[in-house]
């Protein structure tokens, strides 16, 4: 009697870690690219900026879902430039202002709506209202039913646009012992 052993087909995914690799795999090519967001710096900095140590935030027609993650990844990004963050009396206020303005439909045939969600940033001095710096960051998104924001990498990717539109901002002035 000749035994041959059967090797194609779905055989390999019979064992459990097996198939949890590649489901995992899918999962990361689907989400592994970072969105793309890009930014816009109009205005940076005054001499005032140095003498500006902590800030608060205010939001205009920011969708609630965003605030924490605007809020967090640009407190991050602000306290490298040593800046803290606070809920009370500040020396600057960090304004982001959202804008979602449709755009028309991309001729693919998908049903879904498509529209670019832009946060307008200025940080001015709370007292004289001075503006210290501003900027964008703005990104194309196409929505479908179903379809759901993957914060992780929508965090990274606004980080990565806050390093961007703050890099020019001055570091914090260290004095040496």
């Amino acid at each position: 009697m000749l035994m041959t052993r059967y090797s194609g087909g779905f055989g390999r995914w019979k064992n459990p870690a097996t198939l949890f690799v590649a489901i995992g795999c899918l999962a990361i090519a689907a989400c592994g690219s970072l969105p793309s967001i890009s930014t816009d710096v109009t205005y940076c900095c005054r001499p005032a900026a140095e003498m500006v140590h902590s800030f608060r935030v205010e939001f205009e027609d920011v969708p609630e879902f965003l605030k924490p993650m605007l809020r967090d990844e640009a407190s991050i990004v602000l306290d490298s430039k040593g800046l803290d963050y606070t809920e009370g009396d500040a020396d600057a206020v960090l304004t982001m202002t959202y804008i979602d303005t449709p755009l028309p439909p991309d001729n693919t045939g998908q049903d879904g709506a498509q529209f670019k969600a832009e946060v307008r940033v200025e940080l001015k001095n709370s007292v004289t209202g001075e503006l210290i710096s501003s900027g964008s960051v703005s990104r194309v998104h196409n929505v479908t039913v179903g379809a759901y924001m993957h914060e992780a990498p929508a965090r990274e990717a606004m980080r990565k646009a806050f390093v961007e539109l703050f890099s020019d901002y001055p570091d914090p002035i260290v004095d040496e012992i």
